[in-house]
């Protein structure tokens, strides 16, 4: 498995989850402010959340929150 590369921007407050390079793909939203990323296949590659930060301000952000479990 390639490394995950994940990605916050601070002017949109989106956090990028790719699960591997990133590369060109096709989005589509499944509801909830969630964007998956599907290669030429069909496969998925990544999702983007949308306005992931609701309380602060982005410009005010230096981390943010993330939980990873490896099962």
């Amino acid at each position: 498995m390639e490394k995950i590369i994940i990605t916050y921007d601070r002017v949109g407050n989106t956090l990028d989850v790719w699960f591997s390079t990133p590369r060109p793909c096709i989005n589509e939203e499944i509801g909830g402010g969630t964007i998956i990323k599907k290669d030429e296949h069909g496969e998925i590659i990544g999702f983007e959340k949308l306005n992931y930060l609701k309380k602060e301000s982005p410009e005010d952000v230096h981390s943010i929150p993330l939980e990873v479990a490896i099962m």
